[in-house]
């Protein structure tokens, strides 16, 4: 295909010619200019022309322009590896190298990406020294050895690390108190191509058709995808050709993808990580039941013998206070249960006691109805806990201290309670 090389120069020669043929004033001084053009865009003067103005490029992977247009960096092309690790990033995601250097030598580099055949390029011809090429320059007169080795110094990498205060610097720690100081560039064939996946997501063909039928509530084959918040940025103002080559192609306009912090579901339910009775229960909202307690303890204690008088409308009220406090710690229990299946599954919730995972999330109903373990842990704890927020004197001061037998009273009216409410666990 080195037709194109041919096409490339004519339509060089004839955009030279365009301006300049308006101005001629005769048929002399447009024979001139014409024969000026010939000779100018031949292959015997543009390629050697051509090959001393490549020098000005260089092939980046990341052009330190997008950060300034003033700064001066190493070129660098970036070797980066191939993993399955889901992100759009160097390595994953198949793009061409960049160029920048001279504006003024960009033709140059527009030649040497020319179609030589289906899948490779002039430049690939060179460093491959295709026959047909290479022959085309021969019957040119031309030395194909000397101008291969001239245009392949746009590949040429560069052993420098040379970075620029116009380029932003990261000092990234290491161990032993060092350090690496970091030059954050731009990946211009990795956004570029990300602006050319979303074009063709938003503006093809397809989508305006599916598009135009959802307009007029018709149906469609075929739906159509869609990103929302984008922002578009501009790189090198009214002169992208200054920043490289795939700028000034995208006529320096990109895509920014919207970067937002995680947005949190706001949650009525406390869930507890290690411990539903101390993370979830606050003893100062028991304090009225406590009070109550106390009272009632203390007047079913007799004065004069300091035996318990252990009448039954005392009892029953003992027990009509315990059930208010066991009722709001279910209450609590049920919540959370309310929450969603599986939520004890997460890694936040890998210290919490598996009796109270089976008790508190809906993933282990089953388990709940064959299994009894977890149902004598919970009547347990729950029954330490209200004794223990019972003699909590910061709660209520001059607390009346449980004896072993109260103690075993206590757990005992618990036990009761919660087997007659086993049915809402």
């Amino acid at each position: 295909m080195t037709a194109n090389i041919l096409n490339f120069l004519n339509e060089r020669k004839e955009l030279w010619l365009k301006d300049r043929l308006k101005k001629a004033e005769n048929d002399t001084e447009i024979a001139e200019l014409q024969q000026q053009a010939n000779d100018k865009f031949s292959l015997q003067e543009w390629l050697p022309d051509a090959a001393k103005r490549v020098a000005q490029l260089s092939m980046v992977s990341h052009p330190s322009k997008f950060s300034h247009p003033s700064a001066r960096t190493s070129s660098v092309i970036a070797q980066a590896k191939y993993a399955k690790d889901g992100y759009w990033r160097s390595g994953n995601v198949d793009y061409p190298l960049d160029v920048f250097g001279n504006a003024a030598a960009m033709d140059v580099y527009k030649f040497l990406s020319l179609d030589l055949t289906e899948k490779t390029t002039v430049l690939d011809g060179f460093e491959h020294s295709d026959k047909p090429l290479k022959t085309l320059i021969q019957q040119a007169s031309l030395d194909f050895d000397t101008l291969r080795q001239a245009f392949l110094v746009i590949k040429n990498g560069d052993d420098s690390n040379k970075t620029d205060h116009f380029i932003k610097q990261v000092y990234f720690p290491i161990e032993d108190g060092k350090y690496h100081l970091l030059s954050i560039l731009t990946p211009s064939g990795l956004i570029t191509k990300l602006k050319q996946h979303i074009d063709v997501m938003r503006f093809s063909e397809v989508t305006k058709q599916a598009k135009e039928n959802r307009k007029k509530n018709e149906h469609g084959p075929q739906g159509f995808a869609d990103i929302y918040d984008l922002t578009v940025t501009a790189y090198g103002g009214t002169q992208p050709q200054n920043v490289s080559v795939l700028n000034s192609q995208n006529a320096g306009r990109a895509y920014l993808l919207p970067s937002y912090p995680p947005t949190f579901e706001e949650r009525k339910v406390k869930l507890p990580t290690f411990d539903f009775f101390e993370q979830c229960l606050y003893s100062m909202v028991f304090k009225q039941y406590v009070e109550e307690l106390q009272v009632l303890i203390r007047k079913d204690l007799d004065s004069t013998t300091g035996k318990r008088k252990n009448t039954y409308l005392i009892r029953n009220d003992i027990n009509k206070t315990l059930r208010k406090i066991i009722e709001q710690i279910l209450f609590k229990a049920f919540c959370i249960r309310k929450y969603k299946k599986e939520w004890s599954k997460g890694d936040s919730y890998k210290k919490l006691p598996l009796y109270q995972r089976i008790w508190l999330d809906d993933f282990y109903e089953e388990q709940r109805e064959i299994e009894e373990g977890w149902f004598e842990d919970v009547s347990h704890h729950i029954s330490k806990w209200i004794i223990d927020v019972y003699v909590d004197k910061e709660i209520v001061e001059n607390s009346y201290m449980l004896g072993s037998g109260e103690i075993l009273a206590v757990k005992e009216i618990v036990k009761e309670l919660l087997e007659e409410d086993k049915e809402f666990f």
